[in-house]
């Protein structure tokens, strides 16, 4: 079994809450390469970009309700993401209810699910879109309605939210294509697999990688969505294999599909090549296994944090209090190369695990078994 699909959460959770410490977001610093991953909140690099949000705008008194409007759990980032998100709102004594809904990957349901939520009267939505164009009215609503939105990991089309949290996807892919267009000194051929299809990161993410081959001599032979699966990679690129017989390298925003598409080369007897994606275990368990082997293979990644979803819901409470927060919060992703792999890598965790998390070893083998 692919255990990026195990332990999706259930299509709908409200979580009665009851007494625990708040914590902010004291303390933001450089993280070390050499430290790998250790207190990743606490020493992340955050920037705040534009005006301060007021607090006192949307200060109310608690206890508050807050849902969280989950494009899809069709992932184990998406696993760990509710995790770390349900251990924080334990934290807070004021928060009495969070709700989580599962659009299950569909545009519709996820409009549907967040117009729920705002007849409900939550005070906040925090946000995962499934398209970032389709969820743009709806939060609109939501925030005429004088609730806290908090779109995150995924950008929203237009400027109808309150405060959003995640890394940059158009700098993380023209970063990922400046790295993929080095390891093959400016030329070859080169397939790109994405995440959902229609989803807003991934399109930023090409997006910026497409500027990033302009003046080179990378030839794109095909763009293909691959569901952020692995073994959905794994098919999307065999039949890629099939249709070109030189493939020099491969671009994806994810990790699990750039494991996908090496284990599809590796099927089908062809050589691995320099591949980008994020910090998906499974591909740097898959690099330090077949590195020696393999001349040409490489790897250029760049994380997306499992914890995004606890700055959303710091930022949503935060403003609920008073407090005033960024209107954006731009999450430092962490580089990973062939010379700082063995850092971040977990050889005894699943390969679905995402280094770049809060979660502790332990918890993350309850969460896999």
């Amino acid at each position: 079994m692919d255990r990026s699909t195990l332990n999706r959460p259930s299509r709908r959770e409200v979580l009665a809450l009851g007494a625990g410490a708040a914590l902010g977001i004291a303390g933001l610093g450089v993280l070390g390469a050499g430290r790998a991953l250790a207190g990743a909140i606490e020493n992340a690099t955050i920037t705040a970009v534009g005006d301060m949000v007021s607090g006192a705008k949307y200060k109310k008194d608690g206890p508050y309700r807050v849902g969280f409007s989950n494009g899809f759990s069709g992932n184990t980032w998406r696993t760990m993401c509710v995790t770390a998100v349900k251990n924080e709102a334990a934290k807070h004594p004021d928060l009495a209810e969070f709700t989580i809904v599962d659009g299950q990957g569909d545009i519709t349901k996820q409009v549907n699910d967040i117009e729920t939520l705002i007849s409900q009267q939550v005070d906040a939505i925090l946000c995962i879109p499934n398209s970032g164009t389709a969820v743009a009215p709806a939060l609109k609503e939501a925030t005429k309605e004088g609730i806290v939105t908090v779109p995150f990991n995924l950008p929203v089309e237009g400027e109808d939210w309150v405060t959003y949290c995640g890394t940059d996807p158009s700098n993380k892919g023209r970063a990922l294509g400046d790295w993929l267009a080095k390891a093959l000194d400016g030329k070859g051929r080169i397939v790109a697999l994405g995440g959902i299809p229609g989803n807003s990161y991934t399109a930023a993410a090409w997006a910026g990688a497409q500027e990033a081959f302009k003046g080179t001599g990378i030839e794109v032979l095909a763009f293909k969505d691959a569901y952020w699966e692995e073994d959905r990679a794994k098919v999307v690129m065999a039949d890629l294999i099939a249709a070109y017989p030189q493939i020099d390298g491969v671009w994806c925003d994810g990790g699990q599909v750039g494991a996908g598409a090496m284990k599809a080369l590796l099927a089908a007897n062809r050589p691995l090549v320099p591949v980008t994606g994020d910090d998906y275990n499974g591909l740097l368990k898959l690099y330090l296994a077949e590195k020696d082997k393999q001349p040409k293979f490489d790897i250029g990644l760049m994380s997306e944090p499992t914890w995004e979803s606890v700055i959303a819901l710091r930022a949503a409470l935060d403003l609920l209090r008073g407090k005033d927060v960024p209107r954006q919060q731009i999450i430092q992703p962490q580089l990973i190369t062939k010379d700082n792999v063995a850092q971040y890598v977990k050889p005894d965790l699943p390969d679905g695990v995402f280094v770049d998390t809060d979660l502790s070893d332990e918890e993350l083998k309850t969460i896999f078994g």
